[in-house]
C-alpha cells in the first residue's frame, strides 16, 4: 500500500477554478490518501480588513465548531483540511500562536484518519511551515518548487529577505525537490541533488471533454483570441491594451480570475473586448473550439523568468496555435509557440495565423498535440512515482 501524502499547497481549494496542485493531487490521490492542508495565509500581514475574519476563526475554536473543510472531494479521494490559524506571516505572539494551532490541527489530522509515517509535500516554503512538519511524523519530505516564492508579487516586501532565507532551507533540506520550471531545477539542484523538473501538464482526456455551444461566441463574428488564465499580477495590462486596439476586428477573450490590484479600465473600456470570468475546468475546451488563437501575455521579469506556464499545455492539447511573449520556458517550444518582443510583433503573429488559417491545419494540429502529449499529468505523475518509489528505498 502507498503510502499517505500531507499536502501543503498555499492555494485554496477550488470546485470549478483548477490549478496545477489541484489536477497534480487528484492524479497522486488515485495511488495515495491524499490530505490537501488548505490555504491558510502566508503572502501579506493583515490589515483592518482582515479583523473580522480573524475574530470569526477565533470565536469558532472557541465554540467548538467543526472543521468547514474536512471533507472528501467528490470523484477524488482528496480530504481537504482546513486548519485553524490566524491568517498571518507575523512572528512573536502571533507566530507562537500560529504554531501551536496549526501543530494541534495536525495532530487532530493524524488521530481523526490513523496517518503515520506519511509523506510531506509542501509547496510553502515559509517559516511557520518549517516550524511544524519538521517535528511531524514523517518518512520522506518533499519540497516542490513552483516559482521564485520570495519573489512573488503579491507577498509583502518587508518579508522577502525572510523567505528568501526559509526557502533555501527547505531546498537543502528535503528528501525530493520537484521543479516546474527548468531555470528552478538549474538554480535548486545546486542545493539538492535529488531535484527534478516536473512542468505543468494537461490531462490526456482534456481534448475529449464533450462540447457545447457557448451563446456568447455563437454570436460573435470575425476572429477570437482568447487567454484563459488569472488576470491581472502575472500578466502584461499595458500589453494588452496595446493589442485589442490595434487589432479592433479581433474579439479578445480573457477566461479566469481577475485580480484587481491591477488596473482593467483601459482594458474594460474597449468594445472588442470579453471578461467572462471562472470557467469549470471541464468546460475550457468548449471555449477554446471559438479560439482562433491562445494567448500567453506575461509580464517578463525576475519572477515570471521562473514560471512554466500552466496553460501551454491546455491550448496545445486542444490543438490551439500559441502567441506569448518571450518567458525563458518557451524558448524550448518554439516549434508550436510563437514569441513575441513587442505588441507590434504579436499583432504580426496573430495575423500570419489567422492570415494562414494555422488553427485548423491538420498536420499543425497534430504537430501541437504530440507536444501536448509529452505533457500530460499521467506523465508527470508516473515520473513522480518513480522517484518517490527511489527516496523510499
Amino acid at each position: 500500500m502507498k503510502p499517505d501524502i500531507i499536502f501543503f499547497s498555499g492555494i485554496e481549494w477550488h470546485g470549478q477554478n483548477r490549478m496545477p496542485c489541484h489536477h497534480l493531487v487528484e492524479r497522486l490521490a488515485e495511488g495515495h490518501r491524499v490530505f490537501y492542508v488548505n490555504n491558510f495565509g502566508a503572502l501579506r500581514y493583515l490589515d483592518r480588513h482582515d479583523f473580522g475574519r480573524c475574530l470569526d476563526k477565533i470565536r469558532g475554536l472557541f465554540k467548538g465548531k467543526k472543521n468547514p473543510h474536512a471533507q472528501v472531494e467528490p470523484a477524488t479521494s482528496v480530504i481537504v483540511w482546513q486548519p485553524w490559524v490566524i491568517p498571518s506571516p507575523r512572528l512573536g505572539l502571533v507566530g507562537f500562536i500560529n504554531k501551536y494551532l496549526l501543530r494541534w490541527s495536525l495532530r487532530k489530522l493524524y488521530r481523526k484518519y490513523e496517518i503515520s509515517q506519511p509523506i510531506i509535500w509542501t509547496r510553502l516554503p515559509t517559516d511557520l511551515v518549517w516550524a511544524v512538519v519538521t517535528r511531524l511524523q514523517r518518512q520522506l519530505f518533499i519540497y516542490q518548487s513552483i516559482d521564485k516564492f520570495p519573489e512573488h508579487p503579491r507577498i509583502s516586501d518587508n518579508l522577502r529577505a525572510r523567505y528568501r532565507t526559509v526557502e533555501r532551507r527547505f531546498n537543502i533540506e528535503a528528501d525530493v525537490v520537484f521543479t516546474s520550471a527548468r531555470g528552478l531545477w538549474e538554480e535548486k539542484r545546486l542545493y539538492n541533488k535529488n531535484t527534478y523538473f516536473i512542468p505543468n501538464g494537461v490531462a490526456r482526456a482534456f481534448a475529449d471533454s464533450a462540447l457545447i455551444k457557448i451563446p456568447e461566441m455563437e454570436a460573435t463574428i470575425g476572429p477570437v483570441v482568447g487567454f484563459a488564465g488569472a488576470l491581472g499580477t502575472a500578466t502584461d495590462m499595458k500589453w494588452l491594451v496595446r493589442l485589442a486596439r490595434g487589432m479592433p476586428d479581433v474579439t479578445f477573450v480573457f477566461l479566469g480570475t481577475i485580480d484587481r490590484a491591477e488596473s482593467l479600465l483601459e482594458l474594460e473600456s474597449l468594445e472588442n473586448v470579453i471578461f467572462q470570468g471562472v470557467v469549470p475546468h471541464h468546460e475550457l475546451i468548449s471555449w477554446f473550439q471559438y479560439f482562433d488563437v491562445g494567448l500567453m501575455p506575461y509580464k517578463i521579469n525576475g519572477f515570471q523568468d521562473y514560471t512554466f506556464p500552466s496553460k501551454l499545455a491546455e491550448y496545445l492539447m486542444a490543438g490551439l496555435p500559441i502567441v506569448a511573449t518571450r518567458l525563458p520556458e518557451l524558448e524550448y517550444y518554439q516549434e508550436v509557440v510563437g514569441i513575441a518582443d513587442s505588441a507590434e510583433g504579436m499583432m504580426a503573429d496573430i495575423e500570419e495565423i489567422l492570415e494562414t488559417d494555422s488553427r485548423f491545419n491538420p498536420e499543425l494540429v497534430l504537430q501541437r498535440k504530440e507536444v501536448a502529449a509529452t505533457l500530460t499529468w499521467e506523465t508527470q505523475v508516473a515520473k513522480i512515482e518513480d522517484v518517490i518509489e527511489g527516496a523510499l528505498k
